[in-house]
């Protein structure tokens, strides 16, 4: 086994009197080598973790929402510094850096008072001027409101920055010649340009010395204060000027392989901003340091382990001939740095054995004599046999001696370090906090590829650099919640029915801990709905939520169903408008679960009371309310009366409009693996099979109507998209846009999205009806062409070009285009699903039908339902296709069908 080495040993100890060597040409030459190997494939593998983190005391808040932050102006110390500016254009010398390096400015620029003297800081360099004088602070003096400074990029542009300075002892060199005056906004970008490497290790290696010295300290960030100022400004500690140990930037290796240069770019991306440390220890910055000075075939090694399931992996299975045909001296310097460990002395012997082949486990079994077949069984067997005890005193137990032969066939094996993943895992969050709670570690890297590929473009905006965090406590907690997200899907998708219950026993276990702190701070909050997503009750409430169904699953279970139903709906801090759904709930498993009729009209009374209930929601309770009125038996009088006065009162408002239906018949020919039938649309000699929504379209073409599209709810996403484009991601709500690979804005799932951009949307909606039909759907066309390429929550691929949007238009009109879009304009979250099927129109006759399709023992749900009723309402032309199988199809017909499938 090989020794682990201290962390430490990898950045060197440095005087104040020794001269750095120049790191521009070393970096330059390690980025422009950028290999071209294909990216590793996408996995669903996902690990669920067991590490929790440090429970949350009781009625002691791990972090605070509301308390003093990092605000006003950057101040140190008191003793004078008369610094000299050199205005060369060298190159950094980190290793004399003694003052603050690395600034990021978030609007004008700052005061810094160091002594007697005053700093300016810009987006391009210093200013020192000696002067005694006390000069007013930005707070005093700048009343204008921040320049926005859109960025369309990941990496910001070199002016916008940050400054990065070296200094040692009263000398001091600037990183640009001069300031920049005259502003202009800069384009941050997405792409992880090989130009930008120098910039951001620069930055990086100043940040990581800047914390080494205490100049960055541990977060502790007002979040109330910061947005409802809309502004923030990061301060920096004292220094610490008897560090003497600091980080080499010429120490630092810039990766060549595809997939560790995207994972290097993370990483300084991260930390070039001195807010991020904040989010880190001292000990894990050095380990971030350890990652970025691994040889380049280390770092493209690691890079693929992170991709791989977190688990022992056994050295001779692993493959990477691009990397090196012998992997053990690569992962021998990985486990030199603690980034693995390769001692499985106290590791259970069950993991062991499951890392050996069949035939493996086959051969232990023979030399044990134990004559059991199939690998599970020999485990169980084998296991069985280790609990026997040594027949003399002092001799090996059979444990001891089953693990010799064990570590023997599987030679040497390695497991990532938790700490390594840990940190991934943080310095992903940082770069995209919006990260979907579905995608892998593998898939983020997929997705950086894409965009640095010109593969994915994402829309054009200004990303917020208002912090979404309070403390490395809320961010670990915060990533401790996604996780267990993340593992609930995984399960739900995978049947996992135990593991779903698990988790959402966790969850139920978390919440208080977090509820009771975040409850408070949002009292009388101004915090926005968005950023409040960030906190971890928000994610562990999703997590009980998403749990409940696995409980429904057994009459054991209920019990907790309703236990866990009841802690959803009597928290008051996160998603409110989700009470009317949980209640729905209650009333089905007190309904048809336990026939408790009273018990489901007392919930029904109560879910009436709720101030957040949604049209679905009230529609769903006079469901529920007719199906209790109409018991014959189990329900008491006085109770079918008081749901019948309910059904005269409350639910009298709730009115639906008659729905146009047709029947057609067709020949069905089975179900696919997706539990979808399959029918034949046409016959002759080359018959034609297809899904119900297809039959549907050969119908209706025959009736006249001769273009049509399945769209579903795409068709009023990506219809309100276009329309929207710039209400929607041109206008800077603060915190918003958290990162450069957003397909949508933060609020655009809250009900402040709306409220947000009232005054831009209401003019839009004033000028699109003073279109007519022509103008509006030409206009429609061409934001469509313009739009299209980006990553979006449009869906333009259900059109086969701009021309058939510009038809759909022209027939719906201004008023039905503009109808559709003001349904998910004040409840996108709610309405972004339900729309009707299929779409078919004559431009010819201008003539078009909005269609729902059912197959057999298919019915509406409420969403379509209500969407069906709207669009009536609006007066566009809708009808629900009913499709039933005309004939049992013949075996032949079937051998037929599944000869075309093939």
């Amino acid at each position: 086994m090989m020794a682990q080495t201290r962390i430490d040993q990898y950045y060197k100890v440095t005087s104040s009197n020794k001269k750095s060597e120049s790191v521009k040409r070393n970096i330059k030459k390690s980025s422009n080598a950028r290999s071209r190997s294909p990216i590793i494939g996408r996995t669903k593998d996902r690990q669920v973790s067991g590490n929790s983190r440090t429970p949350v005391r009781k009625k002691q808040s791990p972090y605070k929402i509301k308390q003093n932050g990092m605000h006003g102006n950057v101040s140190f110390g008191n003793g004078a510094s008369p610094f000299k500016t050199n205005m060369n254009n060298s190159p950094i010398k980190i290793t004399e850096m003694t003052i603050m390096s690395s600034i990021i400015e978030h609007n004008s620029p700052d005061i810094i008072y160091v002594g007697s003297q005053q700093h300016t800081i810009s987006h391009s360099g210093i200013k020192s001027t000696s002067t005694p004088k006390t000069f007013p602070t930005k707070n005093a003096r700048d009343k204008s409101p921040p320049a926005k400074i859109p960025r369309r990029k990941l990496f910001m542009d070199k002016a916008n920055q940050q400054c990065t300075a070296s200094c040692s002892g009263t000398k001091f060199t600037s990183k640009t010649s001069s300031p920049i005056k005259n502003k202009s906004p800069i384009i941050a970008r997405k792409k992880l340009f090989n130009d930008r490497i120098e910039e951001l290790t620069s930055a990086t290696i100043s940040n990581l010395n800047l914390a080494k010295e205490g100049a960055i300290g541990n977060n502790d960030i007002d979040l109330e204060k910061v947005y409802s100022s809309k502004r923030f400004d990061y301060k920096y500690n004292p220094i610490d000027t008897t560090i003497s140990t600091k980080y080499e930037i010429n120490d630092v290796v810039v990766p060549t392989d595809k997939n560790s240069l995207l994972f290097f770019l993370a990483i300084v991306t991260v930390f070039s901003k001195p807010i991020n440390c904040g989010y880190f220890d001292q000990d894990e910055l050095d380990f971030i340091f350890s990652m970025i000075t691994l040889r380049r075939n280390a770092q493209a090694l690691l890079i693929r382990m992170l991709k791989r399931k977190h688990m022992w992996h056994r050295i001779s299975n692993i493959k990477y001939d691009e990397i090196s045909n012998d992997l053990k001296p690569i992962f021998d310097e990985l486990v030199s740095r603690s980034i693995f460990k390769n001692n499985m002395d106290k590791e259970d012997i069950f993991i062991l054995l499951n890392l050996l082949h069949a035939d493996e486990v086959s051969k232990i079994c023979r030399e044990l004599k134990i004559n059991v077949r199939g690998k599970r069984l020999s485990i169980e067997s084998i296991l069985a046999f280790c609990k026997t005890k040594s027949l003399f005193p002092g001799m090996a137990t059979p444990a001891t001696k089953l693990r010799a032969s064990i570590n023997k066939v599987l030679g040497d094996c390695i497991l990532l370090n938790d700490k390594v993943k840990e940190l991934a895992d943080r310095i992903i969050t940082l770069l995209i906090p919006n990260r979907n709670p579905d995608e892998t570690f593998a898939d983020v890297f997929q997705m950086l590829w894409n965009v640095e590929a010109d593969e994915l473009e994402f829309p054009e905006v200004i990303i917020s650099d208002l912090p979404i965090f309070i403390s490395k406590r809320h961010l670990l907690d915060y990533i401790e919640a996604k996780n267990a997200l993340t593992n609930i899907l995984t399960a739900i998708e995978k049947k996992q029915w135990n593991t779903v219950q698990n988790l959402g026993t966790l969850a139920a276990q978390r919440l208080p801990l977090f509820l009771e702190v975040e409850s408070e701070s949002f009292q009388d909050s101004s915090l926005p709905h968005h950023i409040r997503h960030f906190m971890p009750g928000y994610i562990w409430l999703k997590v009980l939520s998403k749990s409940i169904d696995a409980f429904k699953k057994s009459k054991e279970t209920l019990s907790q169903a309703i236990k866990f139903l009841l802690i959803l709906i009597e928290q008051n801090c996160h998603m409110k408008h989700r009470k009317g759904q949980w209640y729905s709930e209650l009333i089905k498993i007190e309904m048809f679960h336990r026939k408790n009729f009273e018990a489901s009209f007392m919930f029904l009374s109560k879910a009436m009371l709720c101030e957040n209930l949604t049209e679905v929601d009230e529609f769903n309770l006079l469901d529920r309310a007719k199906k209790i009125y109409k018991r014959k038996s189990g329900i008491e009088e006085k109770t079918k009366n008081s749901v019948k006065i309910m059904l005269n009162t409350v639910f009298s408002r709730i009115q639906l409009t008659h729905q146009n239906s047709k029947t057609i018949e067709g020949t069905v020919c089975g179900n696919t693996l997706q539990g979808k039938s399959t029918w034949c649309i046409s016959r002759g000699i080359d018959q034609v099979y297809g899904s119900v929504e297809s039959l549907a379209l050969y119908h209706y073409k025959n009736e006249g109507y001769i273009k049509g599209v399945h769209c579903e709810g795409a068709f009023p996403i990506t219809l309100f998209a276009i329309l929207f484009w710039n209400e929607i991601y041109n206008i800077n709500v603060p915190g918003t846009w958290v990162s450069s690979y957003q397909d949508a804005p933060l609020d655009l799932y809250t009900s402040e999205f709306y409220e947000n951009r009232k005054k831009e949307i209401d003019e839009k909606l004033q000028n699109i009806r003073s279109y007519d039909s022509e103008k509006m759907s030409k206009h429609l066309q061409n934001e469509f062409e313009s739009y299209s390429k980006y990553k979006s929550i449009s869906q333009g691929n259900i059109f086969d070009d701009s021309n058939s949007l510009k038809e759909i238009a022209f027939c719906l009109g201004v008023k039905g285009v503009v109808g559709i879009c003001e349904r998910l304009i004040h409840n996108f979250s709610l309405w972004k699903a339900g729309f009707p099927d299929i779409i078919v129109w004559n431009i010819n006759t201008k003539q078009y039908k909005i269609i729902e399709v059912k197959g057999p023992n298919d019915t509406l749900s409420t969403k379509q339902t209500l969407w069906l009723n709207y669009l009536n309402r609006i007066g566009l032309n809708t009808e629900v296709c009913y499709c039933e199988s005309n004939t049992s199809y013949s075996r032949g017909h079937k051998r037929k069908h599944e000869e075309a499938v093939i």
